[in-house]
């Protein structure tokens, strides 16, 4: 200590207090994090697939929902006292040299034709082939239609499965950018449970992929 004295006089170093946690501290600030974890992973299913519908006087579907959407579509559009039904989606990628329909929106349709659900009140809508970005580009391609088609609509609702709701509302608010009122619906996803999704690997998958989109969509995506 004598030998750095010279040092300390001439103010090239000076003694400094360090703090540090002791084992009760650290038990503490490690309980906190584990606090933090479990409500984050037990809220990040809610939040992702929300359900905030509006008063809307148009339903939307989005046309890569699964088959078994089909009754939980039909339900709503009657409850709802909805005037028209409308699909939307892009190309179908896989098999499609081969498919009867080339786009989702025509595909569903079909579906809901063969499940009775009225054609004179069901429309396809369908969007341009995109590898990024796909949801923007069917909200695109439905705000142009409705323009086009002289409808006068102030509010829809749209459908999608569970953990993509949160998604596709932000998205398809950017796209009519105030001009309609937008709601969302979740649907049911049987591949998993969402209360528990971390218990399987289907779950794991849906969730981080979804969230991981969602905060791109949120803080990254400027659409022109």
């Amino acid at each position: 200590m004598a030998a750095l004295s010279p040092m300390v006089k001439i103010g090239f170093i000076r003694r400094k207090e360090c703090w540090s946690l002791t084992l009760r501290g650290w038990l503490t600030l490690l309980l906190c994090a584990l606090v933090v974890i479990v409500v984050g992973v037990q809220s990040v299913f809610p939040f992702l697939a929300v359900n905030q519908p509006v008063k809307g006087e148009i339903l939307v579907v989005e046309g890569w929902v699964p088959d078994y959407s089909v009754k939980q579509v039909r339900s709503e559009f009657i409850k709802g006292g909805y005037s028209l039904l409308i699909v939307t989606g892009g190309p179908i990628i896989k098999g499609e040299m081969c498919a009867e329909f080339k786009t989702y929106a025509e595909l569903t349709k079909a579906i809901l034709q063969r499940n009775g659900f009225d054609e004179d009140k069901l429309v396809a809508v369908p969007s341009e082939e995109r590898f990024r970005n796909r949801t923007y580009a069917s909200a695109l391609a439905l705000r142009e239609w409705i323009s086009k088609s002289g409808l006068a609509v102030k509010s829809l609702n749209v459908f999608t499965r569970s953990a993509h709701a949160r998604r596709t509302w932000l998205l398809f608010e950017k796209a009519f950018q105030g001009r309609i009122e937008v709601g969302i619906i979740a649907g049911d996803d049987l591949r998993y449970d969402g209360k528990r999704w971390w218990r399987s690997s289907e779950g794991v998958r849906d969730i981080l992929d979804e969230a991981i989109a969602y905060l791109y969509a949120r803080f990254l995506f400027y659409p022109r």
